[in-house]
């Protein structure tokens, strides 16, 4: 007995599900559809002058029952046939979207985007372009990162109509966010998808590296300072002769540094302009370290003939 009504049940849910299912389908509805865009017999060494989107997006109104053949349809494109194209200008509207889309019933569009297209042919050229990041990243307290960050490969091909490709100087990655970084990275980062049929990008992903690292600070004591240029009958004497640099960067970096690293120099000629007899000598340091401060940072000096 129990089995039976069990089986009620069900059918009861089942028959209520339907004629809810069929009650709301006669009511009208607005729905957007996305068609993608289709291209048939391109000729070969062209391409579309014109960017050419990849989905026709139209926007349907009707009873339930007549747009649910939209979503039932497999396979519904955009079909755009480029045979008879030529380099002259040929434009399609939303009026033609009939002719190329088949649809299951007759459905009358509201609207469709874009409802200009202008199709054209040019000739198909090649060029590679250097891939730009669109990164933003932060780091936990006392990490930070050493050197600069590196993209493999370094750019990318593209190929597309030359109306478009001669002027596109750079391919972006999508943008990322990486957050309170406290190891190196090593990932794959997606390219920017082209949204147009008139450009191809030939890969998809780039590889990502970032140095990170714990960072300390660490002070070198007595880097000497030269004088570039000086005559062979003048002598100049800096005073004091050495300075000291507190630099920030990676723990590890920071370890493998001497003195050499960094190298202190003032140029002749500009002692012989300063008529103010005080310098401050030019700094250079390993790119991977931040300099902080150096002591002292202005240097007297005497120019004198050399003593033979």
């Amino acid at each position: 007995m129990e089995k039976k009504r069990y089986h009620i049940v069900i059918a009861s849910i089942l028959f209520a599900s339907l004629v809810w299912v069929s009650v709301n389908l006669r009511d009208e509805y607005t729905v957007v559809k996305h068609f993608p865009v289709v291209l048939e017999n391109l000729k070969q060494g062209k391409a579309l002058k014109y960017p050419l989107p990849k989905n026709v997006n139209v926007r349907f109104k009707g009873t339930g029952w007549s747009l649910a053949g939209l979503y039932l349809s497999p396979d519904m494109n955009y079909v755009i046939d480029l045979k008879a194209v030529s380099e002259k200008n040929f434009i399609l509207t939303g009026k033609d979207l009939l002719e190329h889309v088949k649809l299951p019933i007759s459905l009358q569009p509201l609207d469709v985007k874009p409802d200009t297209m202008i199709l054209a042919l040019d000739d198909y050229v090649e060029k590679r372009v250097p891939i730009v990041t669109n990164i933003m990243t932060s780091f936990k307290d006392g990490y930070g990162q050493v050197g600069s960050s590196r993209i493999i490969p370094e750019s990318v091909l593209i190929g597309g109509s030359r109306n478009l490709i001669e002027h596109l100087n750079s391919w972006s990655t999508v943008f990322s966010k990486f957050e309170v970084l406290s190891t190196s990275l090593d990932i794959e980062l997606p390219l920017e998808e082209t949204s147009t049929h008139s450009v191809h990008l030939f890969n998809e992903v780039v590889r990502f590296k970032i140095n990170v690292q714990p960072f300390a600070e660490k002070v070198f004591v007595g880097i000497p300072l030269y004088v570039v240029a000086t005559p062979k009958n003048r002598e100049v004497i800096l005073i004091p002769p050495k300075m000291d640099v507190m630099v920030r960067g990676g723990i590890e970096q920071l370890s493998k540094l001497t003195n050499d690293d960094f190298q202190a120099s003032v140029n002749y000629q500009d002692l012989v302009q300063d008529s103010s007899e005080i310098v401050i000598p030019k700094l250079t340091a390993p790119p991977e370290v931040n300099i902080l401060n150096r002591k002292p940072e202005q240097f007297q000096f005497i120019i004198r003939n050399r003593l033979q």
